[in-house]
């Protein structure tokens, strides 16, 4: 009877994945930073416990709590890590259209109900100090940065957008809300595909642009927004965290204005080979290959 359940399990998985569009992996996106760790085991025991990062613990036992210990309800937000998605039929009308119809819970691209399509992700979206890569540009004002989204499917028409906190936010208190949020690049021309930068996408296409990021000295956050042109407005968000080395050379904060273009945390450098994530303080542990998600293969 175990063994029929693990199969059934695996199908579903499968069969969820392959509904999947895609996820940043530079910089890395809060639910790729828990699957791409091996020590992160969403299946047993039941309540997360088996999970060795603290802020993946967090968001998984946040969901589990929520519908009085739902395993189910909890990994979804692991399994579906290329879905983190929402309709936006009216996308044309602008950012309007999107900040009302995903008011809160942006990390979480709105989902957070486990018996709707999308299911409950919430835990994305629950202030903690998450992890961070570090940024490369101590002294500076902004970096450009080449971001890098696998995309597991391919989507055309499409247009992008980049948003960050702002200066003052507080990742380990603060729910992100588009009021502490602001517009940094727009991409408004259908983006073309390449070759991924790093090994954290699972496919051999990734959408890579450049995107000039403020400078931030205390943790901060990017919002990726993938929208589809298309009648149903697919629209896909990712959070990734980010931090510049180094110290604030100055005690002025500016806010950035946006480019078209056709408590701190704990901080994170990633590989320019592997791409995956090294923490550089104890909050978090990571591992060069993915999460455990076949429950048959994990350790209690």
């Amino acid at each position: 009877m175990l063994k029929l359940v693990l199969v059934a399990t695996i199908l579903s998985l499968t069969i969820i994945q392959v509904s999947g569009h895609g996820y940043l992996t530079y910089p890395i996106s809060r639910q790729i930073r828990c699957t791409s760790n091996n020590q992160n085991s969403i299946w047993w025991p039941e309540n997360g416990d088996g999970i060795k990062d603290p802020q993946c613990k967090a968001a998984f036992q946040y969901v589990y709590n929520k519908y009085g210990g739902s395993a189910d309800a909890a990994r979804y937000q692991f399994v579906q890590k290329n879905e983190y998605s929402i309709n936006i039929p009216d996308y044309a009308q602008g950012p309007s259209a999107m900040k009302a119809r995903l008011p809160k819970s942006i990390c979480s691209a709105g989902a957070v109900n486990k018996d709707v399509l999308f299911g409950d992700k919430s835990g994305m979206s629950i202030p903690y100090p998450w992890p961070a890569t570090i940024i490369d540009g101590a002294g500076a004002g902004s970096k450009t940065i080449n971001i890098s989204f696998c995309a597991t499917a391919v989507h055309a028409p499409n247009q992008w957008s980049f948003y960050v906190t702002k200066p003052g936010f507080n990742v380990a208190t603060q729910e992100i809300t588009w009021d502490n949020l602001e517009l940094i690049q727009n991409y408004p021309t259908t983006q073309v595909p390449s070759t991924p930068t790093n090994n954290l996408c699972e496919t051999s296409n990734a959408y890579n642009m450049a995107v000039t990021l403020p400078a931030r000295y205390t943790n901060a956050v990017l919002v990726s927004v993938w929208q589809r042109v298309d009648p149903v407005g697919e629209c896909f968000i990712n959070c990734a965290d980010y931090v510049f080395s180094g110290s604030n050379p100055t005690t002025s904060s500016t806010s950035s204005k946006p480019t078209t273009s056709s408590t701190t945390a704990a901080a994170t450098t990633v590989s320019s080979t592997t791409g995956r994530p090294t923490n550089t303080t104890t909050s978090s542990t990571s591992s060069t290959t993915g999460t455990c998600m076949c429950p048959c293969a994990c350790s209690a």
